[in-house]
């Protein structure tokens, strides 16, 4: 079983980083109302329904410390924060993510027992073995290369009994084309894998794996519905993010919708514990 590397030359994180220097904008909090049904601060296709049950998942060892990996601008983690009322450390290669986070974590009054530190997330973190309780990933393993090395540290990470929740919205699971597979890639480097290649990966670090949910049908719904929010402020938007953008966005999404609707490429959340 072998990861698949798709990229768009000089493009690794250009979508995220151009996202974060518009996060603010009250246009793009409106788009994230209407389509998530509550803005918190939220991008990718995690459901409000995902963000309780990563919540409770959280919740159920008393004050844990959350590592969020790829935290983005830390909106759910900060949300996370809030209703279990846990630690957290959260960790991405955008400084811009990372200084939005730390301005909503200001503006909520959570400044204490917060962090968000800037680093690789494709490489081993900088934190001690056996830190944390609770280590997620959200939608951005696929952007991480090395998926057994990646398991490995975040093994090391947690502490005897910790527990582990990540996202892979990249699970070949149809025939796809090249041409196909490029679009869908264009808004960054993507990892694509098999089924069964997360499942080995989680076994071989040491992990037990207790849950495997398909949440595909979420990922073509919310694609489906950023599209259409986006297409009817299509004139905002193209003044905001410019036309090309614009454009290249809105094919992400239709093509999104089209591989997780078909069946083609598939969405998975996994929970283990370290034993």
């Amino acid at each position: 079983m072998k990861e698949k590397l798709q990229t768009e030359e000089g493009s690794r994180y250009a979508f995220y980083r151009a996202q974060y220097a518009r996060f603010g904008s009250p246009l793009a909090a409106e788009i994230r109302q209407e389509v998530y049904g509550e803005d918190i601060g939220q991008v990718g296709w995690r459901t409000l329904e995902e963000q309780d049950k990563i919540t409770a998942l959280v919740a159920e060892r008393p004050d844990s410390h959350l590592l969020d990996i790829a935290c983005g601008s830390g909106g759910p983690s900060l949300a996370v924060v809030l209703s279990a009322g846990c630690r957290l450390t959260g960790v991405d290669i955008e400084p811009e993510g990372i200084t939005e986070a730390r301005h909503r974590a200001l503006a909520m009054g959570l400044d204490v027992g917060v962090e968000f530190v800037i680093a690789d997330c494709s490489q081993p973190l900088p934190f001690n073995g056996n830190t944390f309780d609770v280590v997620a990933c959200i939608d951005a393993v696929l952007h991480l290369k090395d998926r057994f090395a990646l398991l490995a540290d975040w093994f090391r990470l947690l502490k005897p009994g910790g527990r582990l929740l990540f996202t892979d919205a990249a699970v070949l699971t149809g025939a796809v084309s090249k041409q196909e597979l490029d679009v869908r890639a264009s808004q960054g480097e993507f990892v694509f894998v098999p089924p069964g290649l997360n499942e080995a990966a989680i076994v071989n670090a040491g992990f037990r794996l207790r849950k495997c949910e398909d949440t595909t049908h979420a990922t073509a719904d919310i694609a489906n519905r950023l599209h259409a929010t986006r297409h009817a402020r299509s004139k905002a938007l193209q003044e905001e993010e410019g036309a090309e953008w614009f454009a290249k966005r809105q094919t992400f999404l239709a093509m999104t919708a089209d591989l997780a609707g078909g069946g083609k490429l598939s969405r998975f959340l996994y929970v283990a514990d370290k034993g």
